[in-house]
């Protein structure tokens, strides 16, 4: 039996709309078929509360509330992804030199004369990054495109992607078609803006982490969900676009970065190309943060790499107000001795939520005013001048930033007890794999040379703060941080734009060593013991 399902929005500029469903269809696919992406970072399983709504004044989960009869739902602001397309993705780097250097050919080695057009994709697990070239020399930009990774209605993080394609393995084609899908739109639209057509692309370069390249690819993702974590494969064979749905040249070649081991996918063999890291002298320390917490040491010729379940805590996910870096966030925090709080917003406007940057600063402070304890416990009757901040939610407390009418939400926007416990995990897994990547080399921090923090999120971090919670390694003095920006999307521009490169990231698989580090007995205890803020 079908039954009637009217939408209606907080925002009074957005009509609301009706759809026939049948009996028992979830409301968040219900939204779906009008075309509403309701925010469900957590798969669908109901623990964000992300994608509240309510009918009859009752407030419900959409993804666990069954169509059972006529309905009229009203949908908060908040819980619609509305403006997530707008992300801040920084494409260059201070470190990466503004125009293209190739490397000197390898010998026997002639690379075939580059002709039309080329995208670099980079392919994160939050957002999706191009850049569009015209590939005769000298090679130019003619564009570049960011969008979110419209996987994350399937999760939030990996192993939740991975679990439903274990679950249901035709869930692989769906994630296949939702990146292919969202990737096809972005390269319509540099097209169109660089005057070309479509089928000028000839050459696509992609890095991903492990699991981004094989969903893309159309491969099957599920043995990286089980003890020892081996992809089935670690170098890609290349393919034209039509094979998986991209719509570029009939002849036009898509090639992907090669994995380390793990989870440590093309998106640090990319990044350890960007940096330089492969032909580095001296002893070097390469981190992306983000979900997977990937990381490399550069040590006597050998790159060890790793990877550390972070989480999505740093993406604004599982944190009760956190999204991406979109307009709207706060990004800088900082408390005042005379009890005023200062949070700034991506694009200067009312604040919508918080960021990953946001979240370090807004922590780093409480910490600095001894608000929040070094095991992460709110401190709320410490004596300060923010008394006036706390609120009690659920009988616990919660660090008032942005008060309601100051937000552009019409409500507080808070920092939760649980959202420092999420911040503790990810910082507590990146502090323990760092130090353990260190130890198997019998190093510390003073032997580190330069410290490379990867990541467009790594950009707008303040590097006292990240130090201040333990994110970053206190012991290395600031003029050693290198911060890099979007290194995946560099080292893809490198390898679409100079085929000799294709070759380094070859050599530099073979020079390394992958360390599972959850493999190592002491990696629990010295997790638990980094969970501690310094």
């Amino acid at each position: 039996m079908l039954y009637n399902i009217c939408f209606q929005f907080e925002d009074q500029d957005t009509p609301a709309c009706s759809v026939l469903v049948p009996a028992g269809t979830p409301l968040s696919a219900a939204a779906a078929e009008l075309g509403i992406t309701l925010r469900t970072p957590c798969g669908g399983n109901g623990t964000c509360k992300k994608c509240k709504c309510s009918v009859n004044g009752q407030e419900i989960l959409a993804c666990q509330s069954v169509v059972e009869r006529n309905l009229t739902v009203n949908i908060p602001k908040t819980s619609v992804k509305s403006n997530e397309e707008s992300i801040v993705v920084q494409t260059g780097s201070s470190l990466l030199a503004a125009e293209f250097v190739p490397l000197p050919l390898i010998a026997g080695q002639v690379p075939p004369p580059a002709t039309g057009y080329g995208v670099a994709f980079d392919i994160g697990t939050t957002t999706l990054a191009a850049e569009l070239f015209a590939l005769s020399p000298p090679p130019r930009v003619c564009g570049v495109s960011a969008l979110a990774n419209p996987q994350r209605s399937f999760g939030d993080d990996l192993i939740t992607r991975i679990q439903k394609v274990i679950e249901d393995p035709a869930a692989a084609g769906a994630l296949q078609g939702a990146v292919i899908q969202s990737a096809n739109k972005m390269f319509a639209e540099l097209a169109e803006n660089a005057g070309i057509k479509t089928t000028d692309i000839t050459a696509v370069s992609v890095a991903g982490n492990t699991v981004m390249q094989m969903l893309f690819l159309g491969l099957d993702p599920s043995p990286l969900g089980f003890a020892p974590f081996v992809p089935p494969l670690s170098v890609f064979p290349d393919c034209t676009g039509s094979v998986i749905g991209l719509n570029i040249a009939p002849h036009g070649t898509v090639q992907t970065m090669p994995l380390f081991g793990g989870f440590v996918g093309g998106d640090i063999v990319a990044g350890v190309l960007a940096v330089g890291l492969r032909w580095a002298e001296q002893t070097c320390f390469f981190i992306d943060i983000g979900t997977n917490g990937e990381m490399v040491l550069r040590h006597n010729g050998t790159l060890y790499t790793a990877a550390t379940a972070a989480g999505p805590a740093f993406e604004g996910s599982r944190i009760e107000y956190g999204t991406i870096a979109v307009p709207g966030a706060v990004d800088k925090t900082e408390l005042q001795e005379d009890g005023t709080v200062i949070s700034r917003t991506i694009g200067n406007v009312p604040a919508t939520g918080i960021c990953g940057s946001g979240l370090i600063d807004t922590a780093a402070e409480l910490l600095r005013h001894h608000l929040i304890k070094p095991s992460g416990q709110f401190d709320v009757k410490a004596k300060s001048p923010f008394l006036n901040r706390w609120k009690i939610i659920e009988g616990k407390p919660a660090f008032c930033l942005v008060p309601k009418e100051q937000s552009g939400i019409n409500e507080d926007i808070l920092l939760t007890q649980k959202d420092v416990r999420q911040l503790q995990l990810a910082v507590g897994a990146i502090r323990a794999g760092t130090q353990l990547l260190l130890e198997q080399q019998r190093l510390d921090w003073q032997d580190i040379e330069t410290f490379y923090v990867a990541g467009g999120f790594g950009n707008f971090i303040r590097p006292e703060n990240a130090q201040r919670i333990g994110l970053l390694p206190p012991e290395i003095p600031s003029n050693k941080f290198r911060f890099c920006g979007n290194t995946s999307l560099a080292g893809a521009r490198l390898v679409l734009l100079d085929s000799t490169y294709r070759n380094e990231a070859a050599a530099a698989v073979k020079c390394s060593q992958h360390v599972e580090l959850a493999s190592l007995p002491e990696f629990a205890v010295r997790f638990a013991e980094r969970m501690i803020f310094p």
